[in-house]
């Protein structure tokens, strides 16, 4: 049974929207590494940065190395990312260090990361097409910001409605007159998060004043929300790390990154506008049923 937010304690990564890899392999690891660090001098930031490096020797071995070993070695360092890029944010949670400002860094750390690895990737499809290769490069990069920003906007926002965790889209507001920098990095993706995801102030509208009813409402309004969007996020993973990696890794294999580069420019923007087609007919499904089930909710009272 969902709660209020004044009640819930909001969980990282909710089981429901999670994809499978995640579930029953990156998670529990992350977790298990946690364990260890929730009582050592290592903070969550130093978590993110060590992240950064772990993809640095991920891009490195794709370039260096001679296959199969490139891609071998790539996606074992690559799942080492994973791994921390989750127990960041986790670390955080559970020793009560999450902040507006460790989740930018986050954030940074993990577009640097995807920037390592895809610099490596354009200098091994070089020796093959020369300087055309940084033209996918680029085009997949690009895309890449674009597609994961959309991907945890609607997992965050997701997490914000159905268990009351707010995120930078609310915690940037608060945000000290002074942190400039921090202000302007956080306009950039909140700008780039309202056009991926499009139709979140009509949103705002129909969920901001139900949710300020009683106990009873609120708990109906984030069931009701919870049914419409867990499926739409839960699918969204497509546009994941999880599927980039095993994405290069196979590319990798076939041996040349082209085949990676082509899926992200391809493949995921279609998977991309599609996710945002289905959205906007969530969002056109959302305040009818808010009403038909608050409705219900006042002749349960009634009664």
């Amino acid at each position: 049974m969902l709660q209020s937010s004044a009640d819930v304690s909001a969980p990282g990564r909710p089981p429901e929207i999670e994809a499978v890899t995640n579930l029953y392999l990156v998670h529990p690891v992350s977790r298990a590494l946690v364990d260890r660090l929730v009582d050592t001098f290592v903070t969550p930031n130093q978590v993110s940065v060590a992240s950064v490096f772990m993809a640095a020797a991920g891009g490195y071995s794709f370039w260096a190395l001679a296959w199969p070993w490139n891609a071998l070695a790539g996606f074992a360092f690559l799942f080492g990312w994973h791994v921390l890029d989750g127990a960041d944010g986790d670390l955080a949670r559970r020793t009560g260090r999450a902040s507006p400002l460790g989740e930018l860094i986050d954030g940074v750390c993990d577009h640097a990361s995807q920037l390592l690895v895809y610099v490596a990737l354009a200098l091994v499809l070089q020796r093959s097409l020369g300087p055309w290769a940084w033209l996918f490069a680029v085009l997949a990069g690009a895309s890449h910001f674009v597609q994961s920003n959309a991907y945890e906007t609607g997992r965050k926002t997701y997490r914000r409605w159905v268990y009351g965790a707010d995120w930078m889209r609310q915690t940037s507001l608060n945000a000290k007159p002074d942190a400039h920098v921090g202000r302007a990095l956080s306009g950039v993706y909140m700008s780039i998060s309202n056009l991926a995801n499009p139709g979140e102030a009509s949103i705002e509208a129909a969920m901001n004043p139900m949710l300020a009813e009683s106990p009873a409402v609120r708990q109906a309004v984030r069931s009701v929300y919870r049914e419409i969007y867990a499926p739409l996020v839960k699918t969204s993973g497509v546009l994941d790390g999880n599927t980039r990696t095993m994405a290069m890794f196979a590319s990798m294999l076939a041996g040349s990154p082209l085949w990676f580069f082509l899926f992200e420019i391809v493949f995921l923007n279609v998977a991309l506008a599609a996710l945002s087609f289905m959205r906007t007919q969530c969002n056109a499904r959302l305040p009818e049923a808010l009403r038909t089930e608050t409705r219900l909710q006042a002749i349960d009272d009634g009664l």
